[in-house]
């Protein structure tokens, strides 16, 4: 006999994946449009200290191809799984920020020792979410983990009583 109600899941919590082939941005990276890509993804506080891989090719130079796709690779599966993590904000590129946080919880300067983070903003208040990346051949993964403040008031959250 199937159950009369379906419950939500309890928590305020949601998780959004995306993998990302590594040769599609090397493509991309390697024609005219690479520089335009690059400045699309990637945040202003990103580009303030770019990787010199994506200096390189932001200065046309695709000599580092490669070593960029696969880091601009790793970049947009993080940001795509953090849309797809805080389905109810209307996010953009420019709006999911990679960084990196201390082990102490203090934030590093783009290239600090500790896991990547996002730092999601636009519409709301700034807000911290746990992101994970991987590479593996010719494919970038990476894996979000997202809170919703406004669901976390009431058990059933925004989505009502009987969890539809």
């Amino acid at each position: 006999m199937a159950p009369s109600r379906i419950l939500p899941f309890p928590f305020p919590i949601h998780i959004g994946t995306d993998i990302c082939q590594i040769s599609r941005i090397h493509a991309i990276l390697s024609g005219a449009r690479g520089p335009r890509f690059i400045r699309r993804v990637l945040a202003k506080e990103e580009l303030v200290r770019p990787r010199g891989h994506v200096k390189a090719i932001l200065d046309g130079d695709v000599g580092r191809v490669r070593d960029a796709a696969v880091f601009m690779a790793g970049r947009f599966a993080a940001k795509e799984a953090a849309f797809k993590a805080h389905p109810w904000r209307r996010l953009g590129f420019h709006d999911v920020v990679v960084q990196r946080v201390g082990f102490e919880g203090r934030e590093g300067e783009g290239e600090g020792s500790g896991p990547p983070v996002v730092r999601i903003r636009g519409g709301e208040a700034e807000q911290m979410a746990m992101v994970s990346i991987s590479h593996d051949g010719d494919y970038a993964t990476a894996v979000c983990m997202g809170f919703d403040p406004a669901a976390a008031g009431g058990r059933d959250g925004p989505r009502g009583e009987d969890g539809l």
